[in-house]
C-alpha cells in the first residue's frame, strides 16, 4: 500500500518534493570505510514518527555497537522506501526489518486502552496491598488486652466472689503493663474480703491470688467509705454556710473598723459580738460534722492523704463544691479519745480573733494616753 502519491508531472514547481513528511532511520557499521560494503547496514522510512523512534530505540538496544540515525520531517523527490531492508551478518540482504527489531518495536510501543486499564487496575490493587499489609503491622504493635482467668475458671483457689476477670496489655505478645483485676461493683455491705489459705499454689499463682484480694479489698473499702461518709458528707455541707458566714461577718466587722460607719464604739462592739457568735457555731461544726467526717472511714486503716483525697471524689460525684474551704483539720494520733482535729476550725478562728482583740487592746492604750 503506498502512503504517498505518484510523483507528477516534471513541469509541476510544487512536484519537486511531493514525499513527506517523514522519518528515516538509517543504521551504519562505522567500523568499516565510507562506500565499503557492509558500511550500511539498514535503512527504512516511516510515515508515523512514533514508529520510527521506536525502530531506532530497538536497532541501540540490539545492535548498540552499530550507529544509529534517526530524522524526523523529511521531504523528497522519491517515494521514501517504507518497505526497508537490512543485510543479514552473512552479507545478503532482506526486505524488510529483523524479526529482533520488530520484535523490540512491540514492546516498545505503547499499551492499548485494555492494557492501559489492566495495569492500572494491576497497579491500584498492589498500592492497596500495601496499605493492608501496613495497617496489618500497625495493628500487630498496638497493646492489645489479654484476658488471664475469669470468674468460673478451674482453679486451685478459688476467686473473689466478685472477681471477673483478670487481663494484661501486650504489645508483640509481651506484657507492657502489670495484670488488671476487674470486678463486679461492691456495695460496702460485703464482708471484708479475707486472704484464703495458699495451699500448693506455686509462687506465681500465689502473686496473682495475693494481687486480686489486694484489688478486692481496696473496692470494698472505698464502698465502705461512700456508704459511710455520704450521709455525713450531705450534713456537713448542709451545716457549713451558717459557719462560713460567722466567718465572713467577723472580716466585714473587722473591715468597718477603718471607716466606721456608725462610730468608733458601734463598730468595736459589731466586731466583738460577731466574736462571741462565731465560737459556738465553730465548735458545733467541730464536734459535729467536722469530727464525724475526719472519723469516718479510720477503721479502713486509709492513710490521711487517701482519706483526703476520697473525700474530694465523693463530694464531686454527691454535686457537693468548695469541700476544701470546710476548715476540717487533721488528726495526728488515731487512737485518742475523744479524737483530737489539729488546725480545725476553731484553731483558725482563735487564730483570727486573737490578733484582731490585740490590736484592739493597743488602740484603746494609745488613745487613753493621748486623752489623759
Amino acid at each position: 500500500m503506498r502512503l504517498w502519491p505518484r510523483r507528477r508531472a516534471r513541469d509541476d514547481v510544487s512536484s519537486l518534493t511531493p514525499y513527506g513528511p517523514y522519518s528515516s532511520v538509517r543504521v551504519r557499521n562505522d567500523a568499516f570505510e565510507p562506500g565499503d560494503d557492509g558500511r550500511n547496514v539498514a535503512y527504512c522510512c516511516f510515515t508515523d514518527p512514533d514508529e520510527a523512534t521506536r525502530c531506532h530505540a530497538g536497532w541501540q538496544q540490539h545492535a548498540p555497537a552499530l550507529t544509529s540515525a534517526l530524522v524526523h520531517n523529511r521531504r523528497s523527490a522519491f517515494e521514501p522506501d517504507v518497505e526497508g531492508w537490512y543485510l543479514r551478518p552473512d552479507g545478503t540482504r532482506h526486505a524488510g526489518l529483523p524479526p529482533e527489531i520488530t520484535a523490540l518495536m512491540a514492546e516498545l510501543a505503547p499499551p492499548s486502552a485494555e492494557d492501559l486499564a489492566a495495569r492500572q487496575a494491576h497497579e491500584a490493587e498492589q498500592a492497596l496491598e500495601a496499605v493492608r499489609a501496613e495497617k496489618a503491622a500497625w495493628a500487630a504493635r498496638q497493646p492489645k488486652e489479654v484476658v488471664l482467668a475469669e470468674a468460673g475458671d478451674d482453679s486451685p483457689i478459688a476467686h473473689h466472689g466478685k472477681f471477673l476477670k483478670a487481663t494484661v496489655m501486650t504489645t508483640g505478645g509481651q506484657p507492657v503493663d502489670r495484670v488488671k483485676f476487674h470486678f463486679a461493683e461492691f456495695t460496702g455491705d460485703e464482708p471484708e474480703p479475707a486472704m484464703p489459705e495458699r495451699g500448693d499454689s506455686d509462687d506465681e499463682r500465689w502473686r496473682l491470688v495475693c494481687d486480686e484480694f489486694d484489688v478486692a479489698r481496696t473496692l470494698w473499702a472505698k464502698a465502705v467509705y461512700r456508704r459511710k461518709a455520704t450521709p455525713v458528707l450531705r450534713a456537713a455541707a448542709a451545716a457549713w454556710p451558717e459557719v462560713a458566714e460567722a466567718f465572713a461577718r467577723i472580716d466585714r466587722a473587722w473591715s468597718d473598723l477603718d471607716d466606721p460607719p456608725s462610730g468608733w464604739e458601734v463598730a468595736v462592739k459589731r466586731l466583738l459580738d460577731a466574736h462571741d457568735h462565731a465560737r459556738p457555731l465553730v465548735a458545733n461544726w467541730e464536734n459535729g460534722p467536722a469530727r464525724e467526717l475526719m472519723t469516718v472511714g479510720a477503721e479502713l486503716t486509709y492513710g490521711r492523704g487517701e482519706l483526703t483525697e476520697l473525700r474530694k471524689q465523693l463530694s464531686v460525684e454527691l454535686g457537693i463544691n468548695g469541700i476544701e474551704e470546710w476548715h476540717l483539720g487533721h488528726v495526728e494520733d488515731d487512737s485518742s479519745d475523744p479524737l483530737e482535729l489539729r488546725d480545725g476550725a476553731s484553731a483558725r478562728l482563735e487564730n483570727l480573733i486573737r490578733p484582731q482583740r490585740d490590736r484592739l487592746a493597743l488602740i484603746a492604750d494609745v488613745v487613753g494616753r493621748l486623752t489623759a
